[in-house]
């Protein structure tokens, strides 16, 4: 037996061991250290509920799912674990924020900019310099804050200054614009999905979604009034559109399955046929 056969017999013998060696190590080496929120880990243990409930009511929001700490509203330094460090000046700590300026914590760089500048030009901006109300925690809530959906604005929360009938009208009015954007959504998607040119279709829902977005955070009537015609407009022209792309796509699905099964029918047919004939022959 060769030199050169041992040394490739032991190295195969080898190589499994070395492999799983190299899974240990991997398993086994430290991961990264999770950077942490004293903040969050210490209100939680904080007999008082109304310093502890704050805590799960953040975990389920859409800002901790972001990575958003409670510092980015209250200041201080979630990485020191202790309280006087944590919440001392030089740690910038602010506590609960004025609520004269929550708009303007929610509408910082980086944040809620464009739905700030839109909220600034309707009257409840003006009522938030006043009285502190209505403002962004007034229907988006303030720690368990979720995706911006229809749900955040109720009859009841608006009934709380305007009369119940305006209340109702408007919060159904919004409803109706939301649903018919849905449907569009979903007429787009199945577009998108078979490969149909929808890109200006898309751009306009965008437009349009913008638009709904300026009209459910300005809230000024005569506002309200000029959006709600355009958007009416616009998603009749593009529900009208997109219905009849879904349409032709589904009648051209109905001609190929009623062709492939006429293919299908002549094929077995002739098949027969066929074989009739080299039986006949065969007698």
């Amino acid at each position: 037996m060769s030199r050169k056969f041992m040394i490739s017999l032991v190295l195969c013998a080898l190589l499994p061991a070395y492999v799983a060696s190299q899974a240990v190590l991997e398993k086994s080496a430290p991961e990264p250290p999770d950077e942490k929120d004293f903040c969050a880990s210490c209100h939680e243990r904080l007999p008082d509920s109304i310093l502890k409930k704050p805590v799960a009511e953040w975990r389920a929001s859409v800002h901790a799912g972001g990575g958003t700490k409670c510092s980015l509203c209250h200041g201080g330094d979630p990485g020191i674990n202790n309280k006087a460090l944590a919440k001392s000046k030089k740690a910038n700590y602010i506590g609960a924020p004025d609520k004269k300026v929550i708009s303007e914590f929610c509408g910082r760089a980086g944040c809620h900019a464009t739905a700030l500048e839109q909220f600034k030009r309707g009257p409840h901006y003006l009522s938030v310099q006043k009285t502190t109300e209505p403002s962004c925690t007034t229907c988006h809530g303030v720690h368990g804050i979720q995706r911006s959906s229809i749900e955040v604005i109720s009859a009841k929360s608006c009934s709380a200054c305007h009369t119940a009938e305006y209340s109702k009208d408007l919060v159904g009015l919004i409803a109706g614009i939301d649903r018919g954007l849905s449907e569009i959504d979903t007429n787009v998607k199945y577009l998108t999905d078979r490969h149909a040119e929808v890109q200006k279709i898309q751009d306009r829902l965008n437009n349009a979604r913008h638009l709904f977005h300026q009209f459910v955070h300005v809230f000024s009537r005569h506002e309200m009034e000029y959006t709600k015609k355009i958007l009416e407009i616009e998603i009749e022209n593009l529900d009208s559109e997109t219905k009849m792309k879904v349409s032709s796509i589904r009648r051209m699905d109905l001609l190929y399955i009623a062709m492939t099964m006429f293919g299908l029918v002549i094929i077995v047919g002739i098949s027969i046929y066929t074989l009739v004939m080299y039986s006949k022959r065969r007698k």
